[in-house]
């Protein structure tokens, strides 16, 4: 009876680890290739494949597969080795282009011939924009109000002549027309009200704009002043790209780019953080926290890193 016992609970524990592979086995075979990846760094090629690619960005997954194919070579060229191998599908890595406020800014400003990049006098000049449409707006807020105001006042004043017209029953020709002639003007004004008020929402979108990437350029380039928090502008986060580990699933997710160059030195960044490479000192360095390159030219200090991971 014993025996009958143990074999139950031995097929019960097997069915319950076969039924958890089933259900986890993604994360499970991806524990285990980031597990050989940092014991054998550099020994076999890190696998990854292209995921999903947002509508917002105009890059077709064959180019994506194409700048990442030149990412690799950042690597693989100095270290003499196969790092990384595309694949159609099931990658340890899987490669994401998410659309979000911070390149719905890059783009919005790129369509009214701003362009930025990362340094200090990009953000000056972003600053100086943002002042001088903040007090555009303003003006414009406060016209609006008063053009608001005096319409109110009108809308008021034929509501209360509709009123004492429909009480009375009874309206002369002179007051239909009074009433008609100020119904009128009331939808004109109306429209002329609505016309400003797109103007001003155009304005509040490009001042949102700004401060969406203001606030990035702040953070990514240390600047100590408080971040611009107007309505819409601030987001919470800044990277422009992200490798990450979730639940055992290894991923890179790219937020911005401003053309391919950067997005080739940002995917080639991110690949290094794949590989185990750490950040290193040096703006110029492709693994520096800020990279304000667009070379993939390796400096000292990113040799080092990888002769130590790939020791």
């Amino acid at each position: 009876m014993r025996k009958f016992i143990s074999w139950l609970l031995l097929i019960a524990a097997l069915g319950i680890a076969f039924y958890q592979w089933q259900m986890h086995k993604d994360q499970y075979r991806s524990a285990a290739q980031i597990m050989r990846a940092r014991m054998f760094p550099c020994s076999s090629p890190i696998t990854y494949s292209i995921g999903t690619i947002d509508p917002g960005y105009a890059i077709t997954p064959e180019e994506l597969a194409g700048v990442l194919k030149e990412a690799e070579t950042a690597w693989e060229i100095p270290a003499r080795r196969n790092l990384f191998e595309f694949r159609q599908s099931s990658g340890a890595v899987t490669i994401l282009l998410v659309y979000d406020k911070r390149q719905a800014a890059l783009d919005k400003l790129k369509t009214l011939g701003i362009t930025t990049d990362q340094t200090l006098s990009s953000y000056k000049e972003l600053k100086a924009r943002y002042e001088a449409l903040l007090a555009q707006v303003d003006e414009e807020d406060a016209r609006l109000k008063g053009v608001v105001a005096r319409y109110k006042e009108r809308e008021s004043a034929y509501n209360a002549e509709v009123r004492r017209l429909n009480q009375k029953g009874t309206a002369t020709p002179a007051q239909v027309r009074r009433v008609n002639n100020a119904r009128e003007a009331l939808a004109a004004q109306f429209g002329g009200i609505k016309m400003i008020e797109t103007a001003v929402n155009a304005d509040v979108d490009t001042l949102n704009a700004l401060g969406t990437t203001l606030n990035q350029l702040i953070v990514q380039l240390g600047i100590n002043v408080a971040q611009y928090n107007r309505a819409g502008s601030a987001i919470g986060r800044y990277e422009e790209g992200l490798y990450r580990i979730s639940g055992g699933i290894q991923t890179i997710e790219v937020y911005k780019y401003t053309d391919r160059a950067q997005l080739v030195s940002l995917l080639a960044h991110e690949l290094g953080h794949a590989l185990g490479l750490e950040h290193v000192p040096g703006t110029g360095s492709l693994m520096s926290p800020v990279n304000n390159g667009r070379s993939l030219n390796l400096t000292d200090n990113d040799i080092r890193e990888l002769n130590r991971v790939c020791r």
